[in-house]
């Protein structure tokens, strides 16, 4: 008696794993923009924060020096108080009561503008290709 081999193959067919393949590829097309859109994000707030940082310690120099800020009492206190990386007095108003300061995060550059007279300040992208854009205003 001859008996008959079960030759059935058992796995997926090519067209099966170049669709499942196809659907993986599709789905990740939606998520890694997403992440590096997060990344970014959070690179943004880093600075806005370290920003913050460097106007509460310019603020404490402010007021150290009744109400004038002096660039390297405003550097001194800068180095002492934040985590701030480069920071760097750029210019002082002629009245002591404003003062612009630069800053590096994440390899980018940033200034801040206090201005105490009007209790505010602004934040911006400062790089010689960019538009200079305003990330974070404490202003209504």
């Amino acid at each position: 008696m001859k008996r008959k081999k079960n030759l059935t193959m058992k796995g997926f067919t090519l067209i099966e794993l170049l669709v499942v393949i196809s659907i993986i590829l599709i789905l990740m097309g939606f998520v890694v923009p997403k992440f590096s859109g997060y990344q970014d994000k959070a690179k943004t707030t880093k600075a806005i924060n370290a920003g913050k940082q460097i106007e509460t310690a310019a603020m404490a120099s402010y007021g150290e020096n009744e109400g004038q800020f002096l660039e390297d009492n405003v550097e001194e206190c800068i180095e002492e108080l934040t985590t701030a990386e480069n920071p760097e007095v750029t210019a002082i108003g002629s009245d002591g009561k404003s003062v612009n300061i630069t800053y590096t995060s994440d390899d980018k550059n940033y200034q801040i503008k206090i201005d105490a007279d009007n209790d505010n300040y602004l934040i911006r992208e400062f790089d010689e290709d960019s538009s200079h854009k305003i990330i974070f205003s404490n202003t209504p």
